[in-house]
């Protein structure tokens, strides 16, 4: 008998992700630590939204959420969902869903969402059979540039904020909460604004025609030579390439679901 659970403790959640990840197209190795720190505390996902299924006392399956507020609206993501292999195919997962789909009505929440690796066939039609729509895609770059230019002034939170606000971009894992926890740096470039953490440029806000060309500057005014960077903005990927940005063959869909 299958049954269903909310809110595991960290040990349980941490080896049901590892069972149910354990032949993911992306490895996951990380240690219970590290589950903490980046899945966690980074990602915003929170055990107390989450869900573990269980036959009888063994858990089998876990589908991790977290929530934000974001445009106003309270928005609840599938951060991790892991089935055991053993045990694929028997209706957990929308089990799952249907257990998390009830705690954010309850607890009001708007809209669900979650990303998925394109070419992940199967979980994509289970997530369009429960409902989730197609609305985006993430594209992952890096560039290595020896270039060395003086540093960019730097900007307060503040100022980046009242142009990111409305600028229409948003990717859940690099917004304003990751980037006030990463304890981000923004800078200014000409009519842009950029936010920058851990080899990685969070956001760069400003005309969608200069994005590329911005952000391939202000690599070159940051320390270090290589920089990674997410873009959901599909006119803006060809021009990153056209500047030297490697894309990785990874891409995701971002699907979303009203309540």
């Amino acid at each position: 008998m299958i049954h269903i659970q909310r809110a595991p403790d960290l040990k349980t959640a941490y080896q049901t992700m590892q069972d149910g990840f354990q032949d993911y197209l992306i490895p996951l190795h990380l240690s219970e630590a590290e589950f903490q720190k980046r899945i966690l505390e980074r990602d915003g996902n929170q055990l107390e939204h989450s869900f573990i299924a269980y036959h009888g006392e063994k858990p089998v399956g876990l589908w991790l959420n977290g929530w934000k507020e974001i445009d106003g609206q309270r928005i609840m993501r599938c951060g991790g969902l892991g089935i055991s292999p053993q045990y694929r195919r028997l209706g957990i997962a929308k089990a799952l869903y249907q257990a998390q789909l009830s705690h954010a009505k309850e607890i009001g929440m708007d809209e669900l969402m979650l990303e998925v690796i394109q070419g992940n066939d199967p979980a994509i039609r289970l997530y369009q059979s429960l409902h989730y729509k197609i609305v985006g895609e993430i594209g992952y770059f890096h560039l290595t540039d020896e270039h060395q230019k003086s540093a960019l002034p730097a900007i307060e939170e503040t100022e980046f904020l009242k142009q990111y606000r409305g600028q229409g971009e948003y990717i859940w894992q690099q917004d304003p909460h990751v980037m006030q926890r990463l304890q981000a740096n923004y800078y200014q470039l000409e009519e842009s604004v950029v936010a920058v953490a851990e080899a990685a440029l969070l956001s760069v806000v400003g005309p969608t025609e200069h994005k590329a060309r911005h952000a391939t500057e202000v690599v070159r005014h940051l320390p270090g030579t290589t920089y990674h960077y997410q873009s959901t903005d599909v006119q803006v990927w060809e021009a990153l390439r056209s500047e030297g940005w490697i894309q990785r063959d990874l891409k995701q869909y971002i699907m979303r679901q009203s309540l």
